[in-house]
C-alpha cells in the first residue's frame, strides 16, 4: 500500500512510449502525467484556457478527467517524420482519483517512469532565470500584490507571446473585444488601462474568463 501511495504523489512520470488519447476533439499523445495534469503531444494547435475532456486508455488502464490548456507550444525538433508538432501542458483542476490510480497501475506495468530529473531541471531553470534578472539594471517597480495565480499569470502570458507573434490576429481580438464591449452595453472601463490593445485582445482571447485588472497586473509583474 505504500507504494500505491508514493506513486500517488505529486511526482511527474514519463510514459515509456506515448500514450494514445485524446483532448476534446483533438487525438494526442500523453509523453508524460502526474497527479494535476499531463503533457500532450498533438499535431493541430490548442487554444490556450480550451477546457475539455482529457482521456487515455492502455490495455485495462483507462482515464478520463477534465482539464485545462494552461501552456502550449511548437516543438522544436521534427519527428521522425520531419513533422513539427505541438507540446501542450494540461491542468487536472482537482485532483483526480483516476488519474492517480491510473498513473500507480501504469507504473507497476513498467509503462512510466518516474522522472527524477523533473526537481533538478525547474531548479536549474529556475537558476538561470534568476541569473539573467540580477545581470539585468535594476529597475524600481511599483509594487502590485500577489493576488494572481501561477496558472492565471502563465495562461496571460502565454496568451501575450502568442497574439505578439500574430500581429494580424492580435487587431482581430482587439477589434472583437472592443465591438462585444459596445454590443453588450456593459460598462467596461477601458481608459484606465495602460496597455489597452494588448490587454482587451487578450481578454478577448480568452473568452473574457479573466478580470482586465488581473490581466493589467500580469503584465506590469512581467515586463
Amino acid at each position: 500500500m505504500s507504494q500505491v501511495n508514493e506513486l500517488r504523489s505529486s511526482d511527474r512520470f514519463s510514459a515509456v512510449e506515448p500514450l494514445a488519447g485524446g483532448f476534446g476533439a483533438a487525438s494526442v499523445a500523453i509523453l508524460n502525467l502526474a497527479s494535476r495534469g499531463v503533457q500532450i503531444e498533438h499535431t493541430q494547435p490548442l487554444r490556450l484556457a480550451l477546457n475539455g475532456r482529457l482521456w487515455f486508455r492502455r490495455g485495462d488502464v483507462a482515464v478520463s478527467v477534465q482539464g485545462r490548456v494552461v501552456w502550449s507550444h511548437l516543438s522544436k525538433t521534427a519527428d521522425a517524420s520531419g513533422k513539427l508538432l505541438y507540446h501542450s501542458g494540461i491542468h487536472v483542476p482537482e485532483e483526480a482519483g483516476d488519474l492517480a490510480d491510473a498513473i500507480a497501475a501504469l507504473a507497476q506495468h513498467g509503462l512510466i517512469q518516474k522522472d527524477g530529473d523533473s526537481l533538478d531541471r525547474k531548479r536549474a531553470t529556475a537558476e538561470e532565470k534568476e541569473h539573467q534578472r540580477q545581470a539585468r539594471p535594476v529597475v524600481k517597480f511599483v509594487r502590485i500584490g500577489h493576488d494572481v495565480d501561477s496558472d492565471t499569470a502563465l495562461l496571460i502570458m502565454q496568451a501575450r507571446d502568442r497574439l505578439r507573434a500574430n500581429p494580424a490576429e492580435a487587431v482581430k481580438w482587439y477589434n472583437r473585444a472592443k465591438f462585444s464591449i459596445i454590443d453588450s452595453g456593459t460598462p467596461v472601463s477601458t481608459d484606465q488601462l495602460r496597455h489597452r490593445e494588448e490587454t482587451l485582445a487578450v481578454w478577448e482571447y480568452l473568452e473574457r474568463t479573466i478580470d482586465l485588472a488581473i490581466i493589467e497586473r500580469v503584465f506590469a509583474r512581467g515586463r
